[in-house]
């Protein structure tokens, strides 16, 4: 596994606003990346939790495309559903991978458009090697044209050759004022292309929010 190819995989289910982000670094062409977690409120066990589904596709070396689905098991109901087209900025021999996204989310009642700005570089710790990925977005409503923009940071290192830590935080606009979560994880790759991944997620600012989550990762 080449190493941009490994942190985009690292990347890939670590933002609450889109904790499926892929973030600044390409997918390699006809290459494919799908995961699947479960999220649970760790306030409410009894309530049954959310599932969701996340891929996406290398279509040239420059444009990756890719979407997700939240499904509600209390419900049964989609809650949420995105798809995406992400270019990459050509490599100009700086320390920073840049990309461009553009994305229609939300639901069928409530449909929005959001563009993002993806940076992202690769550092070195202590415990091993790490990376960095950032990414700005704004979210226009199509229906009211109301915009909240949103902030998604990303620092992971891999201290041994199976083990992804991370920790992201993620800072978002409403009406009813910012919300900001903050999600320490960590990732195993149990066998070569596959990982299992745990999250939890905690709200620092804004609504209460206690959430943990499980989820696997395939690379094909």
């Amino acid at each position: 596994m080449t190493p941009r190819l490994f942190i985009c995989i690292l990347a890939m289910l670590l933002a609450t606003g889109d904790l499926a982000s892929a973030g600044a670094w390409p997918r390699e062409k006809g290459e494919a990346f799908v995961s699947g977690q479960v999220r649970q409120d760790a306030d409410t066990l009894d309530d049954a939790p959310v599932v969701s589904v996340y891929g996406e596709y290398g279509l040239t070396d420059r444009w990756t495309v890719g979407g997700k689905l939240d499904y509600a098991l209390a419900t049964r109901d989609v809650t949420q559903m995105k798809a995406f087209a992400r270019w990459h900025v050509p490599d100009s021999d700086g320390i920073w991978e840049r990309a461009l996204s553009l994305a229609i989310e939300g639901t069928a009642d409530d449909p929005n458009v959001s563009p993002s700005v993806h940076l992202g570089r690769g550092i070195d710790t202590a415990i091993g090697p790490g990376w960095m990925d950032v990414e700005l977005t704004a979210t226009l409503s199509i229906q009211n044209a109301q915009v909240n923009y949103g902030l998604f940071a990303l620092v992971g290192v891999k201290p041994n050759p199976r083990l992804m830590t991370m920790v992201a935080l993620d800072v978002s606009t409403m009406d009813s004022g910012a919300q900001v979560n903050l999600t320490p994880s960590v990732a195993w790759e149990y066998k070569q292309g596959k990982h299992v991944q745990l999250e939890w997620t905690y709200g620092l600012d804004g609504a209460v929010k206690h959430e943990v989550a499980a989820g696997i990762w395939l690379e094909f």
